[in-house]
């Protein structure tokens, strides 16, 4: 046995202990508005545990559909909405294929020649199926509780005008402003 193969085997098993191997980057992003930080991804059922400030910057730990498991600097840990985080999108430079030991090998000859690799975020959110929409069943309980804080319309001007913040505005209907003819059913 030649001394060659002995020594790369050496190289590629230093350079997976750990504290050998050059540290691999964390990914990390910044809010692009102010959000809440929750205790599990979810809009409805996750508790805030704190609201970041636009432009906080935080390391990625887990995604979990349109969430991202976040860290921030002071060590909180929790859920946040994939759309309110911006990623740097990044290049590396590599000439070893990513060990820390990257420029002794090469000068052994066993580098690769340098090459470049763009590490972009994407965001994947899956939708609802035809099938899904067809067996979804209403909650009823939701529904009258959405139909309890419906107001008429006397009350509802009655409590714009009692408010002096509230300006009166004309708003066309959609199809109004399309020049479409009116929608029959209640507005």
């Amino acid at each position: 046995m030649t001394i060659r193969p002995l020594l790369y085997a050496f190289l590629l098993a230093a350079a997976s202990l750990p504290g050998l191997a050059q540290a691999q980057a964390q990914e990390t992003a910044t809010t692009n508005r102010s959000t809440d930080l929750k205790d599990k991804p979810s809009f409805f059922d996750g508790k805030a545990l704190a609201t970041l400030p636009e432009n906080t910057p935080v390391k990625v730990l887990a995604r979990n559909s349109g969430w991202t498991q976040v860290e921030t600097a002071a060590n909180q840990k929790g859920w946040v909405r994939v759309f309110h985080l911006r990623f740097a999108a990044t290049v590396e430079q590599s000439s070893s294929g990513g060990s820390g030991l990257g420029g002794l090998s090469s000068m052994l000859g066993f580098g690769r020649p340098k090459q470049e690799n763009a590490k972009i975020a994407t965001i994947g959110i899956r939708g609802l199926s035809e099938e899904e929409l067809k067996n979804a069943n209403p909650d009823v309980a939701q529904l009258a509780k959405l139909i309890n804080y419906r107001v008429d319309k006397g009350t509802a001007e009655g409590f714009a005008r009692g408010n002096p913040a509230l300006k009166p505005q004309q708003v066309a209907y959609v199809d109004e402003v399309a020049g479409a003819p009116p929608q029959k059913g209640r507005r």
